[in-house]
């Protein structure tokens, strides 16, 4: 293979053809599950920059290997492996499940030529590559490009770039990096070179490294070195290219894209975005051709006076004018009439290539027409040219001329139009580094999704997250695969006494977070709270200081049911504040002290028989409550303070209390509650708060506080300030709320303090709702359109669908998408870890092999990479 490239320095690309290059690396946008003022931006700041453009562009966008041994290195980033065994095994298990999947990204450039700005530069071009060509030719070695000559190109493009509008954010792409193109660009699908780190060194020394190391491959049309040596063959059966190198045989696939619809509509043209769509990566190019609107018209003006010609042949006949030719005037008069409307204007004429690649002949065939039945049925038509491939091949690398059969395929249009198709829009999802977490569902091959909970605080941001989805959708089972990314990254090699602590409420009847925690690593403590418990939640004993005034409060207003501010809640208030500053404060001594205010009387006080009846009627209330089953747990003096000890997870099991529904908690209900119920919801409080403090003691270590089911906690103003507080001050304390729900509104009420909770979770993960009126909830959840159509049937209809075969059920169990740390918005499927005994543990049923109650399929540890 010949390269017509002589020099490269920078971003800057010297040819044989007297021609300067300039390569940028531009930022990818996550597009497609965006809101429709993000994409209308995205749209303006395309239409902007194709607006600015000038002559010859090319638009590059590939999708580079990933090699599952850099996943595993990103994995383990920053973790203290020396002090996490287990996730030492994670790694090595991740890394032998990642081994035989295509793992792909997506990575963008942007190439134009610099024009040469007077005769005399001109000149001294066509000179510099004609005297490289010779020496080339007679075997003498090149001269690298002056350092003169680089300056003068280097500031060049660095004006030409800041006339661009900022919409679209691009940096100089690195030596490196276009070196890689060519590298990737005849080893696709084989081991190929891995896509260079932003801001990684050159590791080359010295000016002028060329593709040299590049041209070392054969370039095969058709696969003829392969083909029988008798007998004729079918040229239509050998439309691709065999790339052979020492690396082995890359058989390659180039489509055209040779039809488009008369018309464009925003949104439902992104046909270049809707390349991330397709099961398997695909590699396109766009060359362009762009010239301003001024020179543009004569053009389209000579081509209205061919149709008025042609009018005028029909004025004899009977029949009238086709209403083909009546068609083409009035939609040549609307090119036109856009075309002069603005000054800014352009035309486009823009020819499209994709490729795609497989281990052999056959492989690359199959990806080349599913991939044109993909979008056969959208008005736009890809063929695939015969003899041309390499050509194609071509086109698609910086630095190259535009190949003739490029040339055969124009399509033309002004800016807006061709912006709506998206380039430079993929999808990216997740943290630089992390745990894996899931599979990014749209894009080619297979994308790793790594999420690193602990990175919000770092990063001055929070960790929480909340996880929202019907019944049997997978929000419990990704709350735990978190639970278990926490426990097991925890330990960090650049802190001192670091880990990660998991504080659980478990109200389930099978105890299913109990079970989970002491599958994973690290020590559990699993506290039971019920009428037989054997510690005590007194708030007055657990807490100390102000708090513990405050969480008494919080914990018996609601369960007295009592308003704050009433005589009987100040009196109450002021009688806990007073028990609290003695020496030994309880509940049993808060029945003491308001015993005595209803006994003694209080002379400055103007309404001091209210106040003694008052206390009282809560002296009354309160020892009523400490002869029930559970009033032990709270009025007990001799039962000892609940210890927390240090453990890793620690579980408060309640299933053995009576707990409210979600219906009881309604306002309407609340006063007829039962004592039992209304008891135990309390508790939970409690427990919540108690949680709270423990994720909040040292913030060398990063805990995180699970609440599945979480509307018990907010259905109650105290309960919902407890989340809203976890949430606020969790990123100075390094910590996070992680709560689940099947509505928005559980887990952030319709009020002040609820819309609060929803804007700070940092995570969202959204799983499947059959119910639409909660799907809109859901999009506006992620601040994305609640009447977006579309989206609301990817949340009904598209995630984890169960209208399907079993096989494809269990394939597909734990979809959701994902808001990530960055505001990002994609699909996700949440991975099972690969621990044997965490995956057997996540399911709710002990021993069964079906699926749990969210219907992730009880396979083998980490199948769901299968």
């Amino acid at each position: 293979m010949r390269l017509p490239i002589r020099h490269i320095s920078g971003h800057l690309i010297w040819t044989t053809a007297a021609t300067v290059w300039v390569v940028w690396r531009v930022h990818t946008e996550n597009y497609t599950h965006a809101s429709k003022e993000t994409k209308r931006e995205r749209l303006n700041s395309l239409e902007a920059l194709f607006k600015s453009l000038r002559g010859e562009a090319l638009l590059l966008s590939l999708c580079p290997n990933v090699d599952a041994a850099s996943v595993v290195t990103r994995m383990t980033a920053g973790v203290d492996l020396d002090h996490s065994p287990e996730y030492v095994d994670l790694s090595l298990k991740v890394l032998d499940q990642l081994q035989d999947l295509e793992l792909t990204g997506r990575v963008d450039f942007l190439a134009v030529p610099l024009p040469h700005l007077d005769l005399r530069q001109s000149a001294r071009a066509v000179l510099s590559s004609l005297r490289a060509e010779a020496m080339g030719t007679l075997g003498l070695p090149l001269a690298p490009v002056s350092v003169a000559e680089e300056h003068r190109r280097l500031a060049q493009a660095t004006r030409l770039a800041a006339a661009w509008p900022s919409g679209v954010k691009m940096r100089p792409a690195t030596e490196a990096e276009i070196l890689w193109i060519y590298g990737h660009s005849f080893r696709r699908g084989l081991s190929e070179p891995l896509l260079p780190e932003e801001g990684a060194p050159r590791g080359l020394r010295g000016r002028g490294h060329t593709v040299t190391a590049h041209t070392q491959v054969i370039l095969d049309e058709g696969g003829r070195g392969n083909r029988p040596s008798k007998g004729p063959t079918n040229p239509f059966k050998r439309r691709y290219l065999r790339a052979t190198s020492e690396h082995g045989d890359s058989y390659q696939a180039f489509c055209v894209l040779s039809e488009m619809p008369e018309a464009f509509r925003f949104p439902g043209s992104e046909y270049l975005a809707a390349l991330d769509d397709f099961a398997v990566p695909v590699d396109w190019a766009v060359r362009l051709h762009v010239e301003s609107g001024a020179k543009a018209e004569p053009k389209s003006r000579r081509q209205q006076r061919e149709l008025a010609h042609q009018h005028g042949e029909y004025s004899g006949e009977t029949s009238g004018v086709p209403a083909s030719l009546d068609k083409a005037s009035s939609s040549l008069d609307e090119y036109r009439d856009r075309l002069t409307s603005s000054s800014t204007e352009v035309e486009i004429r823009a020819t499209i290539v994709t490729c795609v690649w497989g281990a052999t002949a056959d492989e690359a065939d199959e990806r080349a027409k599913s991939l044109a039945n993909h979008f056969g049925g959208n008005d736009y038509t890809l063929v695939r040219p015969t003899g041309d491939q390499l050509a194609l091949f071509h086109g698609m690398l910086p630095g190259t001329k535009t190949p003739k059969p490029m040339l055969d395929y124009p399509q033309y249009m002004l800016a807006r139009d061709f912006a709506m198709a998206m380039p430079f829009c993929g999808s990216s999802l997740g943290d630089d580094a992390g745990s894996l977490f899931g599979l990014q569902l749209n894009g080619g091959g297979v994308r790793p999704v790594l999420v690193d909970f602990a990175h919000g605080p770092r990063v001055n941001a929070s960790a929480s997250a909340a996880f929202v989805g019907e019944l049997g959708s997978g929000k419990s089972v990704a709350m735990k695969c978190a639970m278990y990314s926490i426990l097991t990254t925890g330990h960090r090699s650049d802190q001192r006494n670091s880990r990660g602590r998991a504080l659980v409420i478990d109200r389930t009847p099978q105890q299913e977070w109990s079970r989970f925690a002491n599958a994973c690593p690290g020590t559990t403590q699993i506290i039971n709270v019920d009428e037989n418990a054997g510690v005590s939640l007194d708030p007055l004993r657990v807490f100390r200081g102000p708090r513990a005034a405050r969480y008494t409060e919080s914990f018996l207003a609601p369960l007295l049911d009592i308003a704050s501010m009433s005589v009987e809640g100040v009196t109450l208030a002021e009688a806990i504040e007073a028990t609290r500053l003695t020496p030994q404060p309880s509940m049993i001594a808060l029945i003491g002290t308001l015993a005595d205010r209803a006994r003694t009387p209080d002379p400055e006080e103007p309404d001091d028989a209210a106040v003694r009846a008052a206390a009282s009627e809560l002296v009354r209330k309160l020892r009523s409550l400490a002869k029930k089953d559970l009033g032990r747990v709270i009025f007990d003096p001799s039962l000892p303070v609940v210890h927390i000890t240090a453990a890793d997870s620690i579980v408060f099991a309640v299933d053995r209390l009576g707990l409210p529904t979600q219906e009881e908690l309604a306002e309407h209900r609340l006063p007829s509650l039962e004592v039992e119920k209304r008891f135990g919801w309390r508790l939970m409080y409690l427990m919540t708060a108690l949680c709270r403090e423990v994720a909040f003691a040292d913030p060398n270590e990063f805990a995180g506080v699970f609440i599945d089911e979480c509307w018990w906690l907010t259905s109650s103003a105290e309960g919902s300030s407890l989340l809203l507080e976890m949430i606020a001050d969790g990123r100075k304390h390094n910590a996070g709320a992680f709560a689940g729900s099947h509505d928005p509104y559980d887990i952030g009420p319709k009020s002040e303090v609820g819309d609060k909770i929803r804007a700070l979770l940092s995570h969202i993960f959204i799983f499947r709702h059959h119910a639409k009126a909660l799907a809109a909830r859901c999009l506006d959840f992620i601040d994305l359109d609640p009447a977006d159509s579309e989206m609301l049937k990817i949340i009904t209809e598209n995630l984890s669908p169960l209208n399907v075969s079993e096989a494809e059920r269990a394939l597909r169990a734990g979809e959701c998408l994902y808001r990530d740390l960055r505001k990002r918005v994609a699909g996700l499927k949440v991975l099972i870890p690969a621990d044997e005994h965490a995956a057997s543990a996540i399911h709710t049923t002990p021993g069964q092999s079906g699926e749990d109650d969210d219907g992730t399929p009880a396979g083998p540890a980490g199948g769901a990479l299968g």
